[in-house]
Parts: C-alpha cells; sequence; structure tokens
C-alpha cells in the first residue's frame, strides 16, 4: 500500500428491514422490506479532544447518500477553512491551530472521515466525498469562501474533491500524490483555485510527490514550499521544529493573499 501515512445538512439513508418466518419462504409468503428507518445521528462527544469549549461546537452533517459526518466548528468568519485529517488522527489533531485562526477572524470546520471517530460509513463513502460534504455544510452555514486544508491523506482528499467543490484555494500539508484509491495526480489537472503544496525536504518521497503535483496544475495560481527538515501534515502546525516557522510564515502569507478572513 502507498505510504500511510448539531447540524444535519440532508436526509438521512434508508435502511430496509428484513422480516419473515423461521421456515423456509414460499411466493406468497417472501420477506418484504419494512418502511425506511431512519438512523439517528450520531450524539457529541463529551469532553472531545479533551477540552470542553468542544462540548458546544460540535456538529454533525450528512453526505449525499445521508450518510452523517461529525466534526467541530470553531469561530464565526465568513471564511471557512475545512480541515481534512492525516492517518491515525483525527479533528482533534488540529484543534491548536484551528483556535489560532478562529480567533483570526476564520470559521474553522475540523471533521473526522467516513468510519473514524463517530463519523459513520456508508456504501458509497469515499475520503473526496467527505470532504465535498463538509465544504456544502459551511456554506450552508453561512461561509461565503471555503478553503479546503488537508494534512498527508487528507491533502490527497481535498486535492480529489477540490474540481467538484469550486473551493476559494487549497492547501496540501505532505500529501501524497495516491492513497487509498484516491488519485491526486489525475484530479490537479483541473483545479481552477490558487493552490499551496508544502511539503519538507527531509520527509521521505513527499517532497518529490509535491513537486510532481505542483507540475501537474495549470496556470500561475500554484504555489510549492518545500522546507527543510521532516515534519509531516499537520505536525507544521503544532510542533516546533525545523522547518516549521518557514512552513507556517508561507501558509499564513497564502491564506492572506488569497483567502482573508
Amino acid at each position: 500500500m502507498r505510504r500511510t501515512l448539531a447540524l444535519v445538512a440532508a436526509p438521512v439513508a434508508a435502511l430496509l428491514v428484513l422480516t419473515g418466518c423461521g421456515s423456509s419462504p414460499s411466493p406468497s409468503s417472501a420477506p418484504t422490506p419494512s418502511a425506511p428507518a431512519a438512523e439517528p445521528a450520531p450524539s457529541p462527544t463529551p469532553g472531545r479532544c479533551t477540552d470542553p469549549e468542544l462540548d458546544t461546537r460540535q456538529v454533525t452533517f450528512a453526505d449525499a447518500q445521508g450518510v452523517y459526518l461529525t466534526g467541530y466548528v470553531l469561530g464565526t468568519g465568513r471564511t471557512a477553512l475545512v480541515l481534512a485529517p492525516q492517518a491515525s488522527a483525527n479533528a482533534c489533531s488540529w484543534l491548536s491551530w484551528a483556535k489560532q485562526q478562529a480567533a483570526a477572524g476564520y470559521r474553522v470546520l475540523a471533521f473526522d472521515f467516513n468510519g473514524e471517530g463517530r463519523s459513520r460509513r456508508g456504501p458509497g463513502s469515499t475520503m473526496p466525498g467527505d470532504v465535498t460534504a463538509a465544504a456544502a455544510f459551511a456554506r450552508a452555514q453561512g461561509a461565503t469562501a471555503v478553503v479546503l486544508i488537508g494534512a498527508s491523506r487528507g491533502g490527497t482528499a481535498v486535492l480529489a474533491a477540490a474540481p467538484a467543490v469550486n473551493p476559494t484555494a487549497v492547501v496540501s500539508l505532505s500529501a501524497p500524490s495516491s492513497y487509498s484509491g484516491m488519485d491526486a495526480l489525475a484530479a490537479v489537472p483541473k483545479l481552477t483555485a490558487p493552490v499551496l503544496y508544502l511539503a519538507a525536504t527531509g520527509d521521505s518521497g513527499f517532497a518529490e510527490d509535491a513537486r510532481a503535483l505542483h507540475a501537474a496544475t495549470p496556470g500561475d495560481r500554484r504555489t510549492l514550499q518545500l522546507v527543510p527538515g521532516a515534519l509531516h501534515g499537520t505536525a507544521f502546525l503544532t510542533i516546533t521544529a525545523e522547518g516549521a516557522p518557514e512552513a507556517i510564515t508561507a501558509l499564513t502569507a497564502f491564506l492572506k493573499a488569497n483567502a482573508p478572513a
């Protein structure tokens, strides 16, 4: 496998319940589906991210199939930052940076991918579909500009989703060009929004992927920022180490130029 790194916006998918008797059914007694039963939305998680503030900031929204996803929203700005997590992480991995951006005037939506945390998974669930649903939710709640930001596999997901989402801007932090069936390299030639590709030169092959994705992106609204060190994904924003100051400076400048709060 490639490097591994409350509010409802749509109706719930129907759940068919079969009924029948214990013996082999005859044609006249064959099981038939009952009326659709609505599955309740996930309830908030007390103490999520060990932060009591999030007890009242958690949200629930649905993808195009009506499958529930969960996350939290900070801030009330008209520009929304939609944050997609890396593998082995969840929405909590963004929390410290999310609070900073909310204080700076942004609305921030961090969510868990389908099948992770309290987000559910349906037969049609995909990570790009989750990103699309999160962007639609942010817009439904009043955001007039949406920035897709993804870390590692989350970066692959936002790049794959971006052509359909039509975001204001896109940020990829250490994204692989492909991951778990997602092909960002095939998607980025369709991008029209400004995009920032950020990776560390010492982070395995992710700097190479950033170069390839940047080269495949058309126009002059693309930015490639390679920084020293070996930080990966959200670590650029949460760990004080080599490359972090340059990464934060580049990201802050990109947002200010292309999607101000």
